[in-house]
């Protein structure tokens, strides 16, 4: 069966996707009897569309973005359209927004409107509007997969939602954010200052040139609401989470755990408190009986604590735009899958 796909964003996330179906393509075919065929791709700029499918390997060898986009539309001679929502599945790679959630959000509910389902890696929309994005994809019969905005190639919601399906949850906790690990990692191990970890992972592309969302944990709480909102059943927002990021953390603190052989590890954590789930981010000692000791560098880890099957742990995944560009894959091929 053919699966006519748009893709919201292009940036390097989204390359890669395009990358991965071209290398992937066949085998999918193959495997799940899913024929991959990509439409429309939607910029700041506009939109590229081409009803019988855009030539992949030429977009990629122009690069990233809008620009991207407008020369391939030059090459081909065809226009720069505005946003039209017509095939089977969006991709949401667009960036993370989270004063309004756009523009994700409009994306959404023009996709839900056309009868389309929607694979996000982006947070945006669904941390500013979860309850009302679910309810509407509901009344008009939309999917959502959304895996890869809960910790990229990590596979945290999918272990929730699949491996635990039926147990009663009573703790989620995770190192959900790369570049924050990395830099405490690199302040522990290497005795560096945050400024200079920081410096250092930006260095390598690891870190943005604005880290905020992730020194200051708030990546870290945008993970760990859409996982309690789809595991625990809260409807929460960001205000509902105590948050606090790494770039207070000193070096006389560092050394301080690491005399006691302890390390230090920003971690997001769901749990039961009488009636009600608390939702904290907060950077946390923890020492060699944790289950997460050893995730260090630049990998990422949770555990969920159930009635039922006790505690269950999760560590690695990719923290780049490939590992985040194949749970989106992952998650369009969960919604189409025949076998």
């Amino acid at each position: 069966m053919q699966k006519k796909i748009m893709i919201a964003g292009y940036g390097s996330v989204a390359r890669e996707f395009v990358r991965l179906i071209l290398s992937r393509s066949k085998g999918i075919k193959e495997k799940y009897q899913i024929d991959l065929l990509v439409t429309g791709i939607i910029g700041s700029k506009g939109m590229i569309y081409q009803s019988e499918g855009i030539q992949l390997q030429e977009l990629v060898d122009f690069g990233t973005g809008s620009d991207a986009l407008l020369l391939y539309s030059q090459h081909f001679e065809i226009p720069i359209i505005d946003p039209r929502f017509e095939g089977d599945v969006l991709i949401d790679c667009t960036p993370t927004n989270l004063e309004n959630g756009e523009p994700g959000l409009t994306y959404y509910s023009q996709a839900i409107r056309s009868g389309m389902d929607i694979v996000s890696v982006a947070k945006g929309a669904l941390v500013h509007s979860f309850k009302e994005i679910m309810l509407e994809a509901q009344t008009k019969g939309t999917r959502i997969k959304y895996s890869g905005a809960t910790a990229a190639a990590l596979p945290t919601l999918d272990i929730g939602e699949y491996s635990l399906a039926g147990t009663t949850i009573n703790r989620i906790e995770g190192i959900l954010n790369g570049t924050s690990n990395f830099i405490l990692t690199s302040m522990m191990d290497d005795h560096l200052s945050f400024a200079e970890a920081l410096q250092l992972a930006q260095q390598k592309g690891i870190a943005e040139p604005n880290p905020v969302l992730d020194v200051k944990g708030f990546d870290s709480a945008c993970k760990l609401l859409l996982l309690s909102n789809s595991l625990l059943g809260t409807d929460y927002s960001l205000k509902d989470i105590k948050i606090r990021g790494i770039d207070e953390v000193s070096m006389e603190e560092m050394l301080n755990i690491k005399q006691k052989n302890g390390r230090l590890k920003l971690l997001a954590t769901a749990y039961k408190k009488e009636d009600q789930v608390v939702l904290e981010v907060t950077p946390c000692e923890i020492h060699s009986h944790h289950l997460l000791f050893n995730v260090n560098g630049t990998e990422k880890g949770v555990l969920f604590e159930t009635s039922e099957m006790g505690t269950i742990c999760c560590t690695g995944g990719a923290s780049n735009p490939k590992g985040a560009a194949a749970a989106a894959l992952k998650d369009f091929i969960n919604l189409y899958r025949i076998g």
